[in-house]
């Protein structure tokens, strides 16, 4: 899942790891090299170019990218990072600014509006609103619908298709550890495909 937003104060930062790299050495994707604080801050110097600054928030729930409005000058690319001092960053291949931060959290726009329930191919889903209104954020797993509907009472099995209200990490958490009992095998879903 990915949620975007774009925002002009990149403040409200939560505290994460405070070193610096390279994402794309990270991901295996390209040979940048890692970069500490130090050095990301004497590359932007060295290279005295306006670039793209995005803010990277990954929750539990997915991940939200806020990229700042306009171009910004070296000068301003320093205070972008001196106002984000524990989140890590990176110059992308494109030569934009990318600054991230892990949240042990969900969202703010799960917290918002967010429910668990069951999707119309059995699937435990994350939705923004009610499951009715098929939005759906993410997918967890298959369930197994037979053995749900033969061991849990009929008002719980109502409540998964009606959608159950997470607001905050331990209910989520607590939905996904209760139906996780019910998810279906993944070699019991391809031969079922296969018949």
């Amino acid at each position: 899942m990915q949620e975007q937003a774009s925002s002009a104060d990149p403040g409200g930062s939560v505290p994460a790891a405070a070193a610096v790299y390279s994402q794309a050495e990270e991901d295996g994707k390209d040979g940048t090299s890692a970069l500490d604080r130090k050095q990301l801050l004497e590359t932007l110097s060295q290279e005295p170019v306006s670039r793209t600054v995005h803010l990277k928030t990954t929750y539990i729930s997915g991940e939200e990218i806020v990229t700042l409005p306009g171009d910004k000058s070296p000068v301003q690319l320093r205070q972008v990072i001196a106002a984000h001092p524990d989140w890590n960053g990176w110059i992308s291949a494109d030569g934009d600014l990318w600054l991230e931060r892990m949240v042990n959290d969900l969202s703010p726009l799960i917290k918002k509006d967010a429910f668990i329930g069951v999707d119309e191919h059995g699937n435990l889903t994350l939705f923004k609103g009610p499951p009715a209104q098929e939005k759906v954020l993410k997918t967890f797993f298959q369930m197994d619908m037979g053995s749900m509907k033969s061991s849990l009472p009929d008002d719980i099995l109502e409540q998964l298709h009606e959608g159950i209200r997470v607001q905050d990490v331990e209910e989520y958490n607590s939905v996904l550890s209760t139906f996780s009992d019910y998810a279906r095998d993944s070699s019991e879903q391809v031969m079922q495909s296969e018949e």
